[in-house]
């Protein structure tokens, strides 16, 4: 894969918001409006995308700020500040590209099955996650909200990977583990099951994960996911 930094970020911004096409040059638009900006930033690369109609304020102009990936940008803060400071919340960290190959992760201690149609059957005979709205888990399993992959315990899914957003080209992963089978290596399995099944639709794959989550940065160092940047994002 033989994407720059600044594709690649562009990219994971409109997978997850959607950016409006052909840019007017300096000024990226964000298509969800719920989101006040997303900032994505790499070493070498800044992309600030604002909400549909948010001025971009004189402030963001000539930040020279040193990247580093769990800094919340200057740009969100200054951002922020003219629209309530504190009723505007600033969150993201760092964010990974899917390599064409994974580090192979350990053997999962759990059975682990996918959004196959065989896969799709067998979850419609499991305990439903208190955590999953009965109209969400619906459409996750039937295979209305992406590829998923999870790892069962009892007839109780235990840990998932899930499509949370995509575009024609990317998909995010999004995961979720029970607490009390956390640390048990099933994250990484049912992150490499899923990116299996993803990558025949999909040529570019992303993680990320929130700054202070080290469990959730230890699955990308565990599968050996390409460290692209981080994203963070304002909203009301």
């Amino acid at each position: 894969m033989n994407w720059d930094e600044e594709r690649l970020l562009a990219l994971e911004i409109d997978a997850n918001y959607g950016l409006v096409p052909d840019p007017v040059p300096g000024r990226a638009t964000l298509r969800d409006p719920s989101v006040l900006a997303v900032c994505a930033w790499s070493p070498r690369v800044r992309i600030l995308a604002l909400a549909p109609g948010l001025p971009r304020p004189a402030s963001l102009d000539g930040i020279k700020q040193e990247y580093g990936p769990d800094r919340v940008p200057d740009a969100l803060q200054r951002l922020a500040a003219p629209l309530g400071g504190r009723s505007v919340s600033v969150e993201g960290g760092p964010c990974f590209v899917f390599p064409d190959r994974l580090t192979v992760p350990e053997p999962a201690p759990l059975p682990v099955i996918t959004s196959t149609a065989e896969g799709r059957d067998a979850a419609r005979d499991l305990v439903r996650p208190d955590n999953w709205q009965p109209d969400e888990w619906d459409e996750l399993i039937g295979g209305r909200m992406g590829e998923w992959a999870m790892a069962v315990h009892d007839r109780e899914p235990v840990s998932i990977c899930f499509t949370p957003a995509s575009n024609a080209t990317a998909a995010e992963a999004g995961v979720w583990t029970r607490p009390d089978f956390r640390g048990k290596r099933l994250a990484p399995a049912v992150v490499a099951a899923w990116s299996e099944r993803v990558r025949r639709t999909k040529p570019v794959l992303f993680y990320s994960t929130e700054a202070d989550n080290h469990a959730s940065r230890s699955v990308a160092r565990a599968l050996g996911l390409t460290p692209l940047g981080a994203i963070w994002t304002a909203r009301r």
